[in-house]
Formats: C-alpha cells, sequence, structure tokens
C-alpha cells in the first residue's frame, strides 16, 4: 500500500446551507461560496422556511452560488421545516423548472413523491435538473428499510437517498452493504454518533455523496463531520474500496487526538488506513456484538482499534472466546486498549502500559524500586501497576470502591504485592492519577480526584515526585493544576496519549 492519496474521489462533498430568513440571503451566500472555496463540490440549499419568497430566491441562490446546487425542502415529518401540503410542493417544483439556469439536483422526499400525482408530475417536468428522491429517518432504523430501498430505486428518478438515525455501529456498516447491492445512484447514511463511519467511508463504498458542514454551527443533521476535518483529518478523497478501517472504541468517546494524529501518521506512512470514531454502548453485549459485525464483514477491512473506558477487560474476554492472543501485559492487567486483526487473526494488547512508563522515564522518575500511588483500579489502573511492578517498583491503589481494588491486588499478586491503601501516610515517588474523574465528557469533570478518594492531597507529594495523569481530554486536569501547584514533575494525559498511540501505529503498521 504506497501513495499518500489513492484516487480522484467520484463521490460528492455537498454542504448543507439553511436560509432561514430572506433577509439573510446575502450572508448565507456569502456562507455557501466560502465552503465551495474550501472543497465544497455542491451546495444544498435548505429552503424549508422560505418557500414563500418565490422563483426570485430560488434564482438567486442557483446564480449566485460558486459551485452546482441541490435546492431541497425538508418536511416536518422528516427532521425539515417544511409544513406546506403536497400542493405547495409541487408548486414550488414549478417554480424551479421555470427558471432560466436550473440547479443540478432537486430533492423530494419520496413519500410525497409516492403519494402525490401532482408532486409525481412537477418532478417529471424538471427538464434539466435531476430528480433526487430522499427519504430519513431521525428515530431509528425503519423496519421495512429494505423494502422502502427497493421501492425507491424503482421510482422514476436519477438518484436515492436514505438516511436514517444509527443505532449502532453496524448501522453505519448496513449502509456499505445497500450502496454495494444498489441499482442506481445512491446516498446512503447514517445520522449520530453511531452514524459517524458511513458518512466518512461514504465515497469510498460507492456512495453518489456525503454531507458536511460548513462548520460547527451549521449542521443539519447529526453526525455531520466538518468540511475541514473531512478532507485534513479523514482524507475523504484518498480512501477507496481498499482503505483499512481503524478507530476508537468506546463510551463515551468525546474529544480524542487520535482522529487528527493518527490519520496523520497513515498519511506520513503512505499507509492506506483511516482512524474513525467507532462509539459502542457500554457492556459486554454491545461490544461483542460490534467488534463481530467489523471483523466478521468481508468487505469492511476492519484491521484494529483503541479501545477506551469502559470496555477494556471485556476487550480480553472477546479475543479469548474468539481464540485469539493476548499479550503478557493485556494478561497480567487483564485489560487491553489495543485490538489488532490481520492474517493471522486477532490480539489484544495494552499500550497503556508503554504510555505510562515511558513519559515517566522521560521524568527521570523513580521507576525501579520507588514507591507509587495510583488513583483507581480500572483498566489503566491495572496496566500502571502491573509497568510499575515489573520494574520493581512498590505498588499502593487508592480506589472509591475497595472491593475493586482489593480485585486488581489479587489479579496482578503474581508480579508482586500491591497494597490498598485508605489514606495516604507517606508521600510517593511517583502518583498515577487513573480515575476518571476530571474528564470533560464524563460525570465529574470538574471534581477533584482527591476529595472523590477521600485523600488529603498534601500527604501524596514531596520534592522529587512525578505525577502522571491519564485523562487527555481536557490536558489541564485538576489534577494537573494541583501537582504542578506542588512543584511535582508533571506527564499529561496527552503526554501519556502520544506514548501509547506510537506503539499502537507500530503494532497496526509494522
Amino acid at each position: 500500500m504506497s501513495g499518500a492519496c489513492y484516487l480522484d474521489s467520484v463521490s460528492i462533498i455537498t454542504v448543507p446551507i439553511a436560509v432561514r430568513d430572506p433577509a439573510d440571503l446575502g450572508k448565507a451566500i456569502g456562507a455557501a461560496n466560502h465552503a465551495a472555496g474550501s472543497g465544497g463540490d455542491l451546495i444544498e440549499w435548505r429552503l424549508d422556511l422560505v418557500v414563500d419568497a418565490g422563483p426570485s430566491l430560488l434564482a438567486t441562490v442557483v446564480r449566485d452560488t460558486d459551485v452546482g446546487s441541490i435546492l431541497t425542502l425538508r418536511s416536518v415529518e422528516e427532521g425539515g421545516g417544511f409544513g406546506g401540503t403536497d400542493e405547495d410542493l409541487a408548486e414550488w417544483i414549478d417554480q424551479i423548472a421555470a427558471l432560466d439556469t436550473p440547479p443540478i439536483w432537486v430533492d423530494v422526499e419520496y413519500a410525497r413523491w409516492s403519494r402525490s400525482e401532482a408532486v409525481r408530475s412537477a418532478a417529471a417536468s424538471l427538464g434539466q435538473a435531476k430528480l433526487l428522491l430522499s427519504f430519513h429517518d431521525f428515530t431509528g432504523r425503519p423496519a421495512d428499510l429494505l423494502r422502502i430501498t427497493r421501492d425507491m430505486q424503482e421510482a422514476e428518478c436519477d438518484a436515492v437517498k436514505l438516511v436514517w438515525r444509527a443505532r449502532s455501529v453496524r448501522d453505519a456498516v448496513e449502509c456499505r452493504d445497500l450502496l454495494a447491492d444498489r441499482s442506481k445512484p445512491m446516498i446512503a447514511l447514517c445520522m449520530g454518533p453511531h452514524g459517524v463511519m458511513s458518512r466518512i467511508m461514504a465515497g469510498a463504498w460507492g456512495g453518489l455523496m456525503t454531507f458536511a458542514a460548513a462548520d460547527d454551527s451549521s449542521a443539519t443533521a447529526p453526525g455531520q463531520p466538518i468540511l475541514e476535518q473531512l478532507q485534513s483529518w479523514y482524507r475523504f478523497r484518498c480512501l477507496d474500496a481498499d482503505t483499512l478501517i481503524y478507530g476508537l472504541i468506546g463510551d463515551p468517546l468525546g474529544a480524542s487526538p487520535g482522529y487528527e494524529l493518527h490519520n496523520r501518521d497513515f498519511e506520513t506512512a503512505k499507509f492506506n488506513g483511516v482512524y474513525l470514531p467507532l462509539p459502542t454502548a457500554a457492556g459486554w453485549e454491545s461490544l461483542k456484538a460490534t467488534l463481530s459485525t467489523l471483523i466478521d464483514h468481508p468487505s469492511v477491512h476492519f484491521r484494529g482499534a483503541s479501545i477506551t473506558l469502559p470496555h477494556k477487560s471485556d476487550l480480553v474476554r472477546f479475543v479469548r472466546e474468539r481464540g485469539g492472543d493476548v499479550s503478557a501485559i493485556a494478561a497480567a492487567c487483564g485489560a487491553a486498549n489495543t485490538l489488532i486483526v490481520d492474517e493471522n487473526g486477532i490480539c489484544a494488547d495494552n499500550t497503556d502500559a508503554v504510555g505510562i512508563l515511558e513519559p515517566l522515564l522521560e521524568r527521570d522518575a523513580r521507576v525501579d524500586g520507588g514507591r507509587a500511588a495510583i488513583l483507581g483500579a480500572g483498566g489503566v489502573a491495572r496496566a500502571a501497576a502491573a509497568i510499575l511492578l515489573q520494574r520493581g517498583s512498590s505498588i499502593e491503589v487508592f480506589n472509591r470502591s475497595t472491593e475493586r481494588a482489593k480485585q486488581l491486588a489479587e489479579d496482578l499478586e503474581s508480579l508482586g504485592p500491591v497494597v490498598v491503601g485508605e489514606a495516604a501516610t507517606t508521600a510517593y515517588d511517583i502518583v498515577v492519577q487513573a480515575t476518571s474523574v476530571g474528564m470533560a465528557h464524563g460525570s465529574s469533570p470538574n471534581e477533584s480526584v482527591f476529595e472523590s478518594l477521600g485523600l488529603d492531597a498534601s500527604a501524596l507529594f514531596t520534592e522529587g515526585t512525578v505525577a502522571i495523569e491519564t485523562i487527555y481530554d481536557p490536558i489541564e486536569t485538576p489534577f494537573v493544576r494541583y501537582a504542578r501547584g506542588a512543584g511535582c514533575e508533571v506527564a499529561t494525559g496527552h503526554d501519556m496519549w502520544l506514548a501509547q498511540a506510537a506503539a499502537q501505529q507500530r503494532a497496526w503498521t509494522g
């Protein structure tokens, strides 16, 4: 696999621009042309709320847009703002047909087209403009999706668009299957966080187009990627049918540097891969179903993932049940953060251990024979305890659930003794913050981990203590601020993330 880019994408990037008031038309056209200059191939003019503005507005948006247009009235029933009758829609289509300069596409909802002779008659008279029949379900996957897909492709139109809210990543994979079986040009996308893969992979999977928001505030459907990120992070135009898929699996995902940095590393290495958000609801069954779907599908080309909360322990279970390999460090921890899928099968590894050890060594922490306090007893805490025990450190674990801390100690006893602490009595050489307290998208973003665990923070640190945070969003957590204020050398969650991510890249790409 070589070359930084693999094709001139035939899939179109369409940027939706909503006009909510005719008085704002000039501003909207400016935004549309900025998006066109930034890589948008088409502008979808969402005109739901200005249908009464008449033909002059239609003529203006088509004439003054620097690239081709789609004109759309999205009904209230399908998530838009148009509340008019079928006859109102037919009249609007007739206005488009009479334009001297037509748009490239006119989006007409299949439900209205199929039930209204007036709408069908108007759509049949569009002339040079192409008819895009669309279907949207904001509530979930319709039970009769396959029938709807078949009926729409048999209709008199130039292309079809099917969009529904994904329940899981499995819905996004179904978009790929619909596109593979299409009989005419098709758009198949999923809304919401579980549908992002379908939007980024739309071109690689043969979709006619994808939709990208001009900026953070202008998305017209949940899950639309930002235009700049679609192109620069995910390299949309470089993805093809052979692109290998990697991603971040967890719940919640929140912001991650991986979307930008893993993809940049793929590009630098001329490796035909893409790293995507793959949100997976908490629970064994959810993880098992998602990974099985991705791994077993013959054409998705899934090759690995970063695994974060709350799935690290269940990944070890999944790989063992599938007959795969579990690395020594992952087995010792009972938790893994890295999945590797290749011609040899599947493997669970734990690069969190490397991510913790390397920043500590860079800051001259006393990892060999020192005393370490670990705050937390989850997957990252296990990785920290395992790697530090292997280096000869003595470990004391503090956790809200004493039982969970005792289980950690029991599971790691083959590597060395772990003391379950209740109160810090003397300062430590190393303090590892391995809870979710302080995480931006967690349940306690502003809480102090010391208060959460009932610890006297001042008793943990002394001159020469090296502290490491494992949360990377935000970088400046309450723990980081306190440790710096105490005069400690501090490694942030971003430092840890970079070290463990580099190990993941080596595992995935060789």
